[in-house]
């Protein structure tokens, strides 16, 4: 699909590297030749994860709390200057707690949600950008947002709004960032990851009904990867500020 050794002498970061897209999009850069530098919660999943790559060499794992978003823009701009600078980064942690408006502690778990989804986002990058952190020009961000940013279902508000967030904010920050980084947005549809799974089974949703809404079939992880490479690559040097949908044509009839 990809040249080999497309992303050679590249390093990216990647975020939520233990499950679902990011996992994926891991081994796949790390397949092109990128050096990966792989952060999540679990290191018993990550270490699971170091076993599959093709370039055990060229990925480092960390284990890092995304929760504690406050002093996040220093610990990336330690990493980065670490490293001796990114190529880009792929941010691709997140949560989702479905959740209606009239639930005790629907502001909490907002907080919760805003915090590990939007703010620890934006203070990654913010440190990412820093003017000490080494950054290489024509680096480039990816963002994982969600289809549910635009068309959430019931009790999905709190987690369509977090992702909304994130699609309005890479607009404005593509013009700060713009000529020297790139920024862009993926919206997925349902795909299905070990987070997607579990609202499902949370909210009671039939998976062969909800198949039914989607004229490809529900998603699966390797049908995201190939275009944040695509987005990564200097194929896509002028494209910025864009949110990319990618749903099998699920947007077409359903919420999600």
């Amino acid at each position: 699909m990809f040249k080999e050794n497309l992303f050679k002498n590249k390093t990216f970061l990647v975020t939520g590297a233990s499950s679902g897209i990011g996992a994926d999009v891991a081994l796949m850069l790390n397949e092109l030749g990128a050096k990966i530098i792989a952060v999540a919660r679990d290191e018993k999943k990550l270490l699971e994860q170091q076993k599959k790559v093709k370039n055990k060499d060229n990925f480092l794992i960390i284990s890092k709390d995304l929760s504690l978003y406050q002093e996040l823009d220093k610990w990336a701009l330690k990493l980065s200057k670490d490293i001796n600078g990114f190529d880009g980064a792929i941010l691709s942690a997140g949560i989702s707690l479905p959740l209606g408006l009239n639930a005790f502690d629907y502001i909490g778990v907002g907080i919760k949600t805003f915090n590990i989804n939007y703010f620890a986002n934006m203070q990654i990058l913010k440190g990412l950008v820093d003017k000490r952190s080494k950054i290489k020009d024509e680096a480039s961000f990816v963002l994982i947002s969600s289809a549910a940013s635009k068309k959430p279902g019931k009790g999905m508000s709190l987690y369509g709004a977090s992702k909304a967030a994130i699609d309005t904010s890479i607009k404005s920050l593509a013009l700060e960032f713009a000529p020297k980084y790139r920024i862009n947005s993926i919206l997925p549809g349902y795909v299905s990851t070990p987070m997607v799974q579990n609202n499902s089974q949370r909210s009671g949703r039939d998976l062969n009904a909800i198949q039914q809404f989607y004229p490809l079939g529900i998603g699966k992880v390797e049908n995201i990867s190939p275009l944040i490479c695509f987005l990564l690559s200097k194929g896509s040097s002028w494209i910025t500020g864009q949110n990319f949908v990618i749903d099998g044509g699920g947007g077409i009839s359903i919420t999600f």
